[in-house]
């Protein structure tokens, strides 16, 4: 759905994706639309596999310009791939549901994007809820973490620090980043390599980096963020979709890696991109998700096998403390168990993508129901145990 008609020179296409969350959502865009001397823009919202209280504030919100709905989250990435391909704006903000912005963030974000010489993403100053800085931009380390920059500390702290100054950065969280459309198309979006979450953010930033363009933190473009809020009763998927993509990335980005800086090194020491180091990943198309039938049963694949060995670590672990008073109470492994069996769930949604891809629907179907035999099976046994 699109409406709204947008002005024939949009500075900025805001892209938010939405999925579970209902009062956040409206929060964040009531706070757009409170935005002081903005410049043009437009408001493109992807409904992920949304419930129906959230696609009925996207579709009633006077400030969205398009609602954009798939029947199925398809990750992350691949749904701000899907809202580029429709976006007209110059720049590309991407948005988390859960944030809330300062009424002059929109105007200082595009502002510096056009007085940096065309060359620059832009990363917002996040804060938390109680004014401590959640990330002024992030470093990257030798291993594969990052270093959020002033995480914990108040304003002032970091302020003293030289972390609140306008500087290039490894990166910046996506929760509130701005990226010129036509770069952002260059380097072809972000990989769906990295579905179902995390990394794709850092990895499209050492893409655009590697093709000269450089990361700088905004400061005065504020932002509150409820860090993970969309994802946060999702503990066991979360934990093998960040395994997941978190090895894919040191995978590709290990010589990169190699040369990073330690984490209490000066703000101004960079990872070390070499520009045009390889060639562009793909040919500036944007993945939507749907160009490979083979991701979502290859994240099937790796879940049951991740799921399996979690369970029988479980199972383990219950044999070893069944002698340690300080241990976990009965009730609360029988908790952790059957939350393994509710992420199953999740992962049967996330397949639903694929259903009517012809014979890939039966695949998905072996897929599922393997999963769900697996852990019935593994639930059983467990919970007879700690009987």
């Amino acid at each position: 759905m699109s409406r709204n008609p947008v002005a024939a020179e949009v500075k900025a296409s805001i892209i938010i994706v939405a999925w579970r969350l209902v009062d956040e959502l409206q929060e964040c865009l009531d706070d757009v639309a409170a935005s002081i001397d903005a410049p043009s823009h437009e408001v493109i919202v992807v409904l992920n596999g949304s419930r129906p209280e959230t696609s009925r504030i996207a579709h009633e919100h006077p400030v969205v310009s398009k609602v954009i709905e798939r029947f199925a989250n398809i990750g992350f990435g691949a749904a701000c791939n899907l809202a580029a391909r429709s976006a007209v704006g110059t720049n590309l903000i991407f948005l988390n549901d859960d944030a809330r912005v300062d009424r002059h963030w929109l105007a200082i974000l595009v502002d510096a994007a056009s007085t940096n010489h065309g060359k620059s993403a832009i990363a917002s100053l996040l804060l938390n809820f109680d004014g401590t800085v959640q990330e002024a931009g992030s470093r990257l380390l030798s291993h594969g973490g990052t270093v959020q920059w002033g995480s914990g500390l108040t304003r002032a702290e970091a302020e003293r620090d030289g972390l609140l100054a306008a500087r290039e950065v490894d990166y910046g969280s996506a929760a509130a980043l701005l990226v010129k459309r036509a770069d952002f198309e260059w380097v072809g979006g972000f990989d769906p390599i990295f579905e179902p979450a995390y990394f794709e953010d850092v990895d499209l930033q050492l893409r655009l980096r590697e093709r000269g363009i450089q990361i700088w933190l905004e400061p005065h473009a504020i932002v509150l963020h409820h860090s993970g809020q969309s994802t946060q009763n999702d503990r066991w998927f979360r934990q093998f979709a960040a395994n997941r993509s978190g090895y894919r990335f040191i995978e590709r980005w290990g010589d990169v890696l190699s040369s990073a800086p330690a984490a209490d090194d000066p703000p101004r020491e960079l990872s070390p991109v070499p520009v045009q180091r390889r060639e562009v990943i793909r040919d500036g198309s944007l993945s939507e998700g749907d160009d490979s039938p083979f991701v979502a049963l290859t994240i099937a694949h790796d879940y049951e096998t991740w799921l399996s060995n979690q369970l029988d670590q479980l199972r383990e672990f219950h044999v070893e403390i069944s002698a340690d008073p300080d241990a976990p109470t009965r009730r609360e492994l029988i908790d952790r168990l059957h939350d393994s069996k509710m992420r199953v769930h999740e992962l049967t949604v996330r397949l639903s993508d694929v259903e009517n891809r012809g014979p890939f629907g039966t695949m998905k179907m072996w897929v599922g129901t393997r999963l769900n035999a697996l852990t019935r099976s593994r639930l059983y046994r467990s919970v007879r145990r700690l009987d």
